[in-house]
């Protein structure tokens, strides 16, 4: 009697898929010495052509200290570099420098081959969908995480 294979979770496969999506992309960068999570916080930083890291940890939906941390080595790689806010000295703001501009272009690339690999057989309407469902799904988990904060006095 032949078994049904059983399912994961939802959740469950999602963690899979992002792990294996992680996997990949870190392969095909293998030539770079960047760290999981770094790739994004370079194209972030890209993206707004400066930004306070305080700004950043928000726009990652990460803590600040994370972000400081990730910011410290990605300064120490010669990567990016910090500076002191012009409006207040007691922010600093991250800066691509000439080399972590030419990754950010590398992890693109990169990124959107992945894309392609990932998604290949989808109708261009169920890729739509599909992006749209994980933003819902990153969404709910966002307002659960700030109910939780809220519930615990933070």
């Amino acid at each position: 009697m032949a078994r049904k294979k059983k399912k994961g979770s939802v959740t469950g496969q999602l963690v899979l898929a992002a792990r294996s999506a992680r996997t990949a992309l870190l392969h095909s960068l293998d030539t770079t010495e960047i760290y999981p999570g770094q790739d994004n916080v370079l194209i972030t930083i890209g993206k707004s052509g400066g930004i306070t890291l305080r700004d950043l940890a928000e726009r990652l939906a990460v803590r600040p200290p994370t972000v400081t941390k990730t910011v410290n080595r990605l300064v120490a790689q010669g990567l990016v570099e910090k500076r002191s806010s012009e409006t207040d000295l007691r922010q600093s703001q991250a800066y691509l420098t000439d080399e972590g501009a030419a990754l950010v272009e590398k992890v693109q690339k990169a990124q959107k081959s992945l894309e392609r690999r990932a998604l290949a057989g989808f109708t261009d309407r169920e890729r739509k969908a599909f992006r749209r469902y994980l933003i819902r799904v990153q969404q709910n988990l966002a307002e659960a995480r700030i109910e939780a904060a809220s519930d615990d006095g933070g």
